[in-house]
């Protein structure tokens, strides 16, 4: 009988402690949110406002041709066709996941010399099959917003 009540207790223990839990546990605080805004992390902000000469590496779906396009419009940043030129590279990947239909993109700005980080950003833009090459080009897009978000910042530190 005693075998029997300390089995008993031992089984509902765990489910007492289990209910007590009014929520559920975290791995800390919220993050931001992938899609607008606050995306994007800047490494080393006083290395971002020194940049001035780019070299885009090749990345998956033409991203790094719209990139290019996009920062030729930008005055305060030159993109350059060598490496050796440049002040910071920029890698990354996009990949389509068709069943999900979405987009992922991941941006890296590195420091050509120390290979250092000094800004990133991660994207996750929705498509349909047909406007990849449209999602792509939308990816760029929020990419250089998020870039002139975090350079703005780091002018005025």
């Amino acid at each position: 009988m005693k075998r029997l009540v300390w089995a008993l207790a031992i089984c509902l223990a765990p489910v007492a402690a289990l209910c007590g839990q009014q929520q559920p546990p975290t791995l800390g605080p919220s993050q931001p949110s992938l899609q607008g805004p606050g995306s994007s992390r800047g490494g080393d902000l006083r290395m971002l406002a020194k940049v001035r000469r780019v070299y885009i590496d090749w990345i998956d779906n033409n991203l790094n041709e719209k990139l290019a396009d996009d920062l030729g419009h930008v005055s305060w940043l030159k993109v350059v066709d060598k490496p050796d030129e440049a002040d910071a590279v920029i890698r990354g990947s996009c990949y389509s996941l068709s069943r999900l239909k979405r987009l992922n993109v991941e941006v890296y700005l590195n420091d050509r010399v120390s290979g250092k980080s000094i800004w990133q950003d991660s994207i996750h833009v929705p498509f349909n099959p047909p406007d990849l090459s449209k999602a792509v080009g939308d990816a760029a897009a929020e990419i250089m917003d998020h870039l002139n978000q975090s350079i703005r910042a780091a002018s005025r530190r």
